[in-house]
């Protein structure tokens, strides 16, 4: 894969590409992303129907915290006491950013991540990344993770760029891992008021961590210093860097790339298509056999156009940055041994993904469910902004309602009019015929002039001019 690094004063753009298609888009803005963000905050206010606490954080936000997420361990520790209460102060780390009119979500599930390893102070599991598939190296990383509980306390995830790593570099990160929670935790102990605690590394060291993974093997950028810093933190790996003049995204062409969010219907190579309708509570995509007639049966028919379409689904949810509930309705396919095939394939595709996705399996509908974890906002809705002119519904007011109020306000003019000038949207011309002019001339006594020239078209303009008055 090839990793594309746009940097400019004020923000840094990313883009993964393999084989020239374009499978993500790292546009975060980094100084305001506050996923991961460890806060002092207080309990403002709890809600016991809905088992749930808001915390207030700096710069007035409001978290949502799940109570059942709180472990008494932690409660005992930081509190002094035995349950939440009102005013108190508590320490929080955002889960997930805040999405349209609902604020960040927080926990008090601490995370402190490195590049090798995540630390849970509050946990004692240990995990290794599903990423890593080598039995025997699995094996070898979970006695590391063991090895480290036993030593500082504290459960750990081995990170796949852990993979071939030595025990000894491992454990010296984890050292650097618990001297920030140390950190943390005294200076939570002496504040008081909200606080950020703890933030992130810089973007640059960010998204040298999270982005140049073991699948990255060239990474073009136009900005000479992530050659230093890639090299610093993979002294043992050969990534070729690549330098560049100008922007990065205009010479590969990625901004045409990106249009592709902007579009409902994806086209298949082999004439099919998917349809993606995103709504509040979930996103839907649909998977139509459009002109697609090569096969010579139905069932061999479907099971290859779904089979192009789930890895198209794939890279289409990681591009768009697509969270939460996502149901699929792939072509009807007549045995479950097709659909669990296509499931399979969804899966494999979706191992790239650094967030975690679920496949629930088909219904009994024949939809297939799969959850994927948000942790920052859909890749829309930093390209794009709801329509002013239809507040994001996709549709307008029928120009034939429009027609209908010009000829209604038409019927009753001012006294002592001469003309009026009428100016619609361009959008309009098509709906109104020679008949339509004649009829509106005939039972008017004042000229009518029709001009296609105004901005919206959920509206016009009448301007009416009046006889001039005799002396």
């Amino acid at each position: 894969m090839e990793l594309v690094i746009n940097k400019t004063d004020d923000t840094t753009i990313c883009a993964l590409l393999e084989n020239g298609k374009l499978y993500q888009v790292i546009a975060e803005e980094f100084e305001d992303q506050i996923a991961g963000n460890i806060y002092l905050g207080k309990v403002e206010k709890i809600v016991s129907a809905l088992d749930a606490a808001f915390i207030k954080l700096p710069e007035g936000q409001n978290g949502f915290l799940r109570l059942r997420d709180v472990k008494r361990e932690y409660i005992e520790k930081f509190a002094n006491q035995k349950k939440l209460t009102e005013g108190q102060k508590i320490l929080v780390q955002v889960k997930k950013e805040g999405i349209g009119k609902k604020g960040p979500q927080v926990t008090t599930n601490i995370a402190v991540v490195g590049k090798l390893l995540v630390l849970f102070p509050f946990s004692d599991t240990i995990g290794i990344s599903k990423k890593i598939t080598d039995e025997n190296e699995r094996l070898r990383l979970k006695q590391i993770a063991v090895n480290i509980r036993n030593k500082v306390g504290y459960g750990c995830i081995v990170r796949t760029a852990s993979e071939k790593v030595e025990e000894e570099d491992i454990y010296n990160e984890t050292l650097v891992l618990q001297k920030i929670w140390n950190d943390i935790t005294q200076t939570f102990k002496r504040s008081r008021k909200e606080k950020l605690l703890y933030k992130e590394v810089d973007r640059d060291e960010y998204i040298v961590r999270e982005y140049v993974t073991k699948e990255v093997n060239y990474v073009f950028t136009n900005d000479s210093k992530y050659r230093e810093l890639i090299r610093k933190a993979f002294p043992k790996r050969s990534v070729k860097i690549e330098v560049v003049d100008g922007d990065p995204f205009e010479i590969f062409g990625i901004y045409d790339k990106i249009n592709e969010i902007n579009k409902r219907r994806v086209q298949l190579t082999c004439g099919g298509e998917i349809v993606i309708d995103r709504a509040e509570a979930m996103t839907v995509i649909d998977v139509n056999s459009a002109h697609y007639i090569s096969s010579t049966s139905q069932s061999q028919l479907s099971f290859e156009i779904n089979k192009e379409a789930a890895k198209e689904i794939a890279r289409q949810i990681m591009l768009r940055n697509l969270s939460g509930i996502i149901i699929v309705d792939f072509i009807d396919m007549d045995t479950e041994e097709n659909q669990k095939q296509i499931a399979e394939v969804l899966e494999n595709e979706l191992i790239r993904d650094k967030n975690k996705v679920t496949i629930h399996g088909f219904t009994k509908l024949g939809l297939l469910e799969l959850t994927r974890k948000r942790t920052t906002k859909p890749l829309v809705e930093k390209f794009q902004t709801t329509c002013p002119i239809c507040g994001g519904s996709g549709t307008v007011v029928h120009p034939n309602e429009i027609l209908r109020k010009i000829l209604e306000e038409l019927s009753t003019p001012p006294e002592n009019v001469s003309e009026v000038i009428i100016r619609i949207h361009p959008h309009l011309k098509s709906f109104i015929t020679k008949e339509t002019l004649s009829a509106i001339k005939k039972h008017n006594n004042f000229e009518i002039h029709l001009h296609y020239t105004y901005v919206t078209p959920i509206s016009y303009e009448l301007t009416w001019k009046l006889k001039p008055k005799e002396e």
